[in-house]
């Protein structure tokens, strides 16, 4: 009997629990996928989830003083849908600099060109030219090639390119070349695009702002280099004992094992037989497995430190972790052990999930940009900014690299994530990056509910105004996810977070998964939260309604004017200069209600009652202030 009723309950709480989910909105071609099995409302992969793959082989040469690359690929592609395909979409990231193509950057005109230089294409066994063949159609950055004979559900099909490219110089948009023999190259090769079970192909322009989308794929790349040269990349040197000489060699295979900093090329390397010159080019073969992406850097005066860490006690897996930098980059001197100390916090301390690599490569480019085991990130004058960047950089290696998420569409799933995994270790590793809460609050508090200021379901793609896209892919979600975390408390919030990553990383989640997923870990329906801050239009605002001080105690009455909850910090200050503060986090108001009653017992002469706190974004302080009257 007491089994019955048990079983009973968890029915309706079940049925309680699936109510919730559907009542978050949801677009009818999303509602599609979850009809078609290939996704579940309890935020797991439905019994019908595919995902197609490939596998990579390409062959490059570099010329840097020409800027120039040159590569061949042979592209072998699994579709593992239920749909029968007849064509295919690949991506040609680097024609946002061609002539006439869309793009909202600024190009300077030495960047522009012709676009990439495509001289022949294999399918199969067959070979065409893409100027003359019919099925080849290319327009700006995505070429689309009609199949002769259909492509069916679980079979596969080999493709063939020779191409080649000209590095930016001038307008690099996340990579490019920095001097005349250094460069980060990205976005360089011919790629398949993603066919889902939400959208089928990801066939919109690359345009600048909104990012990537790709699949999980292997591959195996050779890049060809002068000898004078190193190349860092995306997965892990097969041959390092040809191409790095004797005493590099000994040092990179100490530092694979090492667990401090070894300096692989040093100062006094440089302009020295630091590789194999035995010929006028070295060949570099990398492989990585199960990436979305590759990438490479390359140059003849950078400074090599590398280190390794433990990423997962339980089996003791490793990651080699590398900094390639100019000599000139004062800060970058650091940057390998600060490396370190943030992949060890992301593996054990939040979100206490290890590192998915063996490699990491933080490559002293311009700016800050992430692809797998790699990041290009600018040299920063304080030592906060170098802290955080290498953090927000390396955070990427979760999200949207290991779960796999679409950046084009769901930037705030990528770049909200990032903006606050760093939050538990910048004040270990550099104090005085803490104002970085109190910068993500100031800057949404003074956008939040403006014309411009959209809500977190409108897909990135369709986003245009820069800080319009900042505050969707950066700002809001940042602010959401540190808030959801404090309501729930961190021990919950992970539990939530492990199992949504443990469902999805190597697939393609959506946010339905995720709050979804959520919901269902947890138990709970978080629709109070899930709405106002990734659904509506809204903004947060707290005001103080009344203060009365009656027998030694004090009522206070906070109104939720904005639709948005936060939390509640209250801080009681007294004539002799004491201050006594009371914090409520943004669960308060799960409730539905607009108006909380808040008592606190009088601990002397009562002068003024505030509320807020720097980290908590409010679009109108003028109301967070109450004077006591005698």
């Amino acid at each position: 009997m007491k089994s019955s009723f048990t079983f009973v309950c968890c029915m309706i709480l079940f049925s309680a629990l699936i109510k919730s989910q559907t009542s978050l909105y949801m677009p009818l071609d999303i509602k599609k996928a979850y009809a078609n099995g290939t996704r579940n409302y309890d935020g797991t992969p439905g019994k019908n989830y595919w995902q197609n793959s490939a596998d990579y082989k390409i062959s490059a040469q570099i010329f840097p003083k020409e800027k120039l690359l040159k590569g061949s690929e042979t592209i072998t592609y699994f579709n593992n849908s239920p749909d029968t395909l007849n064509y295919l979409v690949f991506r040609l990231y680097q024609n946002i600099y061609q002539f006439g193509a869309p793009r909202e950057f600024g190009i300077n005109k030495k960047d522009l060109h012709d676009g990439i230089k495509i001289h022949r294409i294999k399918l199969n066994e067959a070979e065409f030219s893409p100027d003359t063949a019919k099925s080849v159609s290319i327009n700006s950055t995505v070429m689309r090639i009609s199949l002769p004979k259909p492509l069916f559900p679980k079979s596969s099909i080999t493709f063939g390119f020779d191409w080649e490219l000209t590095l930016p110089s001038v307008s690099n948009i996340r990579m490019g070349v920095y001097d005349s023999t250094t460069a980060m190259v990205a976005y360089w090769y011919p790629q398949v695009s993603v066919y889902d079970d939400v959208h089928g192909w990801d066939d919109d322009q690359y345009t600048g702002s909104q990012e990537f989308y790709n699949d999980f794929n292997n591959y195996d790349v050779s890049i060809v280099s002068p000898n004078s040269f190193c190349i860092w990349a995306t997965g892990v040197l097969q041959n390092a004992d040809e191409v790095l000489s004797p005493q590099i060699l000994k040092r990179y295979q100490k530092a694979a094992v090492s667990e401090e900093v070894v300096k692989i090329i040093r100062q006094e390397d440089l302009g020295k037989n630091n590789f194999n010159t035995a010929l006028q080019t070295n060949k570099w073969n990398y492989i990585a497995e199960r990436v979305t992406d590759f990438a490479f850097a390359y140059s003849d005066h950078y400074l090599w430190d590398a280190v390794t860490s433990v990423v997962d006690s339980t089996t003791m897996r490793q990651t080699l972790i590398s900094a390639a930098y100019n000599p000139k980059s004062e800060d970058f001197y650091e940057v390998a052990s600060i490396a370190k100390k943030i992949i060890q916090s992301y593996s054990f301390s939040f979100p206490a999930i290890p590192f998915p690599y063996p490699r990491m490569t933080v490559f002293n480019g311009q700016g800050g940009m992430e692809f797998p085991m790699m990041v290009n990130d600018g040299s920063s004058k304080q030592r906060s900014g170098t802290v955080y960047l290498t953090a927000h950089e390396i955070g990427h290696t979760y999200f949207p690299f290991f779960m796999g998420t679409n950046e084009r569409r769901y930037a705030f799933m990528d770049e909200g994530w990032a903006t606050i995994l760093p939050e538990d270790l910048l004040p270990v590793i550099e104090p005085s990056a803490n104002d970085r809460g109190k910068n993500l609050a100031d800057g949404f508090s003074r956008i939040a509910g403006k014309e411009d200021e959209l809500p977190l379901l409108i897909p990135s793609s369709a986003i245009r105004g820069h800080g319009t896209y900042r505050t969707s892919a950066y700002t809001r979600p940042g602010l959401a996810y540190k808030l959801l975390r404090d309501a729930l408390g961190t021990e919950t919030f992970l539990k939530g977070l492990h199992e949504y990553v443990k469902r999805w990383n190597g697939k393609h989640p959506i946010p339905y998964d995720f709050y979804y997923s959520f919901n269902n870990t947890l138990n709970q329906d978080l629709g109070w939260f899930w709405k106002p801050w990734f659904f509506e239009f809204g903004f947060p605002d707290l005001a103080i309604k009344s203060v009365s001080v009656k027998k030694n105690k004090v009522k206070i009455t906070v109104e939720k004017i904005g639709s948005m909850p936060v939390p509640v910090a209250l801080k009681l200050s007294y004539k002799d200069g004491k201050t006594k503060e009371y914090y409520e986090n943004t669960s308060v108001w799960k409730d539905g209600k607009t108006k909380k009653e808040f008592t606190y017992p009088v601990e002397g002469a009562l002068i003024k009652v505030q509320l807020g706190k720097d980290e908590i974004p409010d679009t109108d302080k003028s109301t967070n202030i109450f004077e006591i009257k005698k």
